[in-house]
């Protein structure tokens, strides 16, 4: 008999859902059942090593090795620099080396970048003293035109990248230096599609150490525990009774820098909430929220602490990404130091996602198409990818605490209501929002549960179909009883060859659902639906499968508009024009897909991995 996922995980001692979650991670696939035979050797011989690692009697696995890159891959064809790569001071070494690998061996490199990352770099630069030799490295290359600069926005970097090399001979190297969570499917993608091809040069990624080395990335160790299986902190969830007042509008506030307290004034309302009032503070540049009497607990308070001591773990990991998440940066005290608040970022030009409608859709971004909302989708996913890699889940997602800006890009506030963990205990979340509530906890009459990652990725699938349809409910129109419907999954829509309901057709969200690229149906139908493979707790998808799946979308988007040019906008007017025929990879079914790449011993290939 052979072994299947469920059997190994048996084997292992180790339970499903962290077998699964583990297996996707390393290799990149999703694990389309646990009880499928594992018929390859080497396949098998894989999933046995990473589960193993997964044995809490297993001792190996604890310890990241960084593994070296020799500084003469620097004189590839094309040596691409993201934007988290070019936010590292040590960076500017880096492209030092490639100029001298250029001279010494005479190689042809091509210094290749994303002209609003360089652009963000130089703004940054204004406030980081750091950054300043990376400015002086980028304007002298660019004064002698050592830099092939592409054009695009910051938020459409993978893509910029991706359509560039994508017009590469395969028989080019190329060597991307800066981890980007987006841009790193794309290049698993085309590593796995051309590993057979004696011609094809892997593209390689390299991350830079804090010491200018480059090392092959990963994903690093999280800055925080893993939630399960801890006691959740005893501390007082009680407000705490203060000796001092708590300051508003025109006081000061404090925060503390080597044992001192320095003021802050807090300038205008930004807003006002049940829990605390935010201002303005530092002249606009960032904010600061105040908690009301009765809600600044000994448990919000350490929670927030822990948090803000974690900040440089966290941007060490990505700043790139950090700069668009208001990470709890510094706590902030009243006159007698009392903890009663923290300073975060502000995001100014965004808004809103509760400001997006279909109707509205068209007033935020001008000449708005199918290709901004799939950015857009991309862009939150990778935000959440980021977070749940280091173990912070944000409980509390909902469509006021998620900003966009004018190119699309996400932005997450409000994270002192996401649940957190150290090593000793979790500190929990009591927030939330009724109508995201996953199946297991749609008719619970509070949120003080422990909040698993299966929750947050319930809201963010739900987040994702609407920013896609434009903001259209998975389950409208399907039931009267809402909660009934989220429960049993009394998902609508059409894909493959299960048909939509009834009652959803002719309506302009099933008609919107109808120029989804075949595979984007199927993962909603799959992740919705009552008898969905991905629709219970323990079976959805991980973060990084939903920022895989819409990379997907966005790398497919050309050749699927082509096909039927209707599927390029918002709104569509009419339902997508089918031509089918055996080279159509968007109309592919899942199961038709797999047993193609059967047949071509492509056993490991993610079906999301298609062009």
């Amino acid at each position: 008999m052979s072994d299947t996922v469920r059997s190994l995980a048996e084997e292992y001692h180790v339970p499903l859902s962290k077998v699964i979650d583990a297996l996707e991670e390393k290799t990149r696939t999703i694990v389309l059942s646990a009880d499928m035979p594992i018929e390859d050797d080497n396949k098998l011989k894989n999933y046995r090593r990473i589960i193993s690692l997964l044995d809490p009697n297993h001792n190996g696995g604890k310890v990241k090795v960084h593994i070296p890159i020799p500084m003469k891959e620097l004189g590839r064809d094309y040596v691409i620099f993201t934007h988290m790569a070019l936010r590292k001071p040590k960076t500017a070494e880096i492209l030092r080396q490639v100029l001298l690998i250029q001279d010494k061996n005479n190689t042809k490199t091509k210094i290749v970048l994303c002209k609003e990352a360089m652009d963000q770099v130089m703004r940054a630069a204004q406030s980081d003293e750091d950054l300043r030799g990376m400015v002086n490295a980028l304007t002298n290359l660019e004064n002698y035109h050592m830099l092939t600069i592409l054009s695009g926005r910051i938020s459409e970097e993978n893509h910029s990248i991706s359509t560039f090399i994508k017009k590469k001979n395969l028989s080019d190297s190329i060597l991307i230096v800066g981890f980007n969570r987006s841009l790193d499917a794309f290049i698993f993608s085309r590593n796995r599609r051309n590993e057979s091809n004696p011609h094809y040069k892997k593209i390689l990624q390299a991350d830079v150490t804090n010491g200018g080395k480059l090392i092959v990335p990963d994903r690093r160790k999280p800055a925080f525990a893993n939630a399960e299986h801890k006691p959740c902190s005893n501390l007082s969830t009680s407000p705490a009774v203060l000796k001092g007042r708590i300051p508003r509008h025109g006081d000061n506030a404090y925060y503390q820098q080597g044992g001192t307290l320095y003021p802050v004034v807090l300038e205008s309302v930004l807003g006002e909430g049940g829990e605390a009032i935010t201002y303005k503070i530092f002249q606009g540049t960032k904010c600061a929220k105040i908690f009301k009497e009765t809600s600044n607990s000994p448990m919000k308070m350490r929670k927030i602490s822990t948090m803000c001591s974690r900040r440089s773990s966290m941007e060490s990991i990505d700043v790139s990404i950090m700069e668009r998440i208001a990470w709890p940066e510094k706590c902030l005290y009243n006159t007698e130091g009392e903890p009663i608040g923290y300073i975060m970022k502000l995001f100014q030009g965004t808004h809103c996602l509760s400001e997006f409608a279909y109707d509205t859709f068209e007033e935020i971004i001008p000449g708005v198409n199918k290709f901004h909302q799939i950015t857009m989708a991309v862009s939150l996913a990778e935000l959440i990818d980021f977070l749940h890699h280091n173990n912070v889940i944000l409980c509390d997602i909902n469509k006021d605490n998620i900003m966009f800006d004018s190119n699309q890009s996400a932005y997450i506030i409000d994270l002192d209501s996401a649940q957190i963990a150290d090593q000793d205990c979790y500190y929990p979340s009591n927030v939330g929002i009724p109508e995201f509530l996953s199946p297991e906890h749609v008719y619970d009459h509070n949120f003080s549960f422990l909040h698993k990652k299966a929750d947050d990725i319930w809201i963010l699938q739900m987040l994702l179909f609407g920013i896609l349809t434009p903001m259209g409910n998975p389950y409208a129109g399907s039931c009267t009883d809402e909660k009934k419907a989220v429960a049993e999954g009394l998902y609508p829509y059409q894909a493959g060859e299960k048909a939509a309901e009834t009652d959803i057709k002719k309506t302009p969200w099933h008609m919107i659902v109808s120029h989804f690229p075949r595979s984007i149906k199927e993962m909603f139908w799959e992740s919705f639906h009552g008898d969905g493979k991905f629709f219970h707790e323990k079976d959805r998808r991980l973060a990084q499968s939903w920022l895989n799946t819409m990379v997907a979308y966005q790398e497919m988007y050309p050749n699927h508009i082509k096909g039927d040019p209707e599927s390029a906008k918002f709104m569509p007017e009419r339902y997508r024009r089918y031509v089918r025929s055996s080279n159509n990879d968007d109309e592919l079914s899942l199961n038709d897909l797999l047993k193609r790449l059967s047949k071509s011993g492509s056993h490991n290939m993610n079906w999301e991995d298609i062009d």
